[in-house]
């Protein structure tokens, strides 16, 4: 369900050693499959956006469906009390296919949609490659489907390294 995990060592002796923490956002994918993708790359198919691995990524064509936009819509299985989305661009430090205009939007039974975000943009994401979280009103959804709208550059190509969902305060909290 997203939240931070820490960790720390813990000496023979008791006393407490090193530190750390990993921030997870959104839904874990777990059952989560991609129902359409208007184009992906054989070596870069879309599961990629959703298989929780960073270093993977979803990539349309990229000597063809040139045309913006591009879509993924994903079925998460059941529905979730969901009231934002994530978004993380590729981590290889190139800018080919990075979202910077999208649209999202959700439905229960993968048909009659409804629009969260009609037209968001992240910002800075040229120099920013941090994950990207875009809170909306909570809603109740099985689907969602991630539009990108515009892409850094002019080549016509999109890519994901991971899309998730953030839980409502009340799904959080199961």
């Amino acid at each position: 369900r997203g939240g931070e995990v820490y960790a720390a060592c813990v000496a023979s002796d008791g006393r407490l050693g090193m530190v750390a923490s990993k921030y997870f956002a959104g839904l874990a994918p777990i059952g989560w499959k991609v129902v359409s993708a208007d184009s992906q790359e054989a070596n870069s198919p879309a599961s990629y956006a959703i298989d929780g691995n960073p270093n993977t990524i979803w990539q349309t064509r990229l000597t063809a469906d040139l045309a913006l936009p591009h879509q993924l819509t994903v079925d998460m299985g059941s529905p979730h009390r969901i009231a934002g989305f994530t978004y993380l661009p590729r981590q290889d430090g190139s800018h080919n296919g990075v979202v910077e205009n999208y649209r999202f939007e959700t439905s229960v039974h993968g048909h009659d949609w409804i629009t969260n975000v009609d037209s968001g943009r992240f910002g800075n994401i040229q120099n920013n490659s941090e994950l990207q979280e875009v809170p909306f009103a909570p809603v109740s959804a099985r689907f969602f489907r991630f539009t990108a709208l515009k892409e850094l550059g002019t080549n016509g190509w999109t890519s994901a390294a991971e899309i998730s969902v953030l839980p409502a305060e009340s799904e959080a909290g199961r």
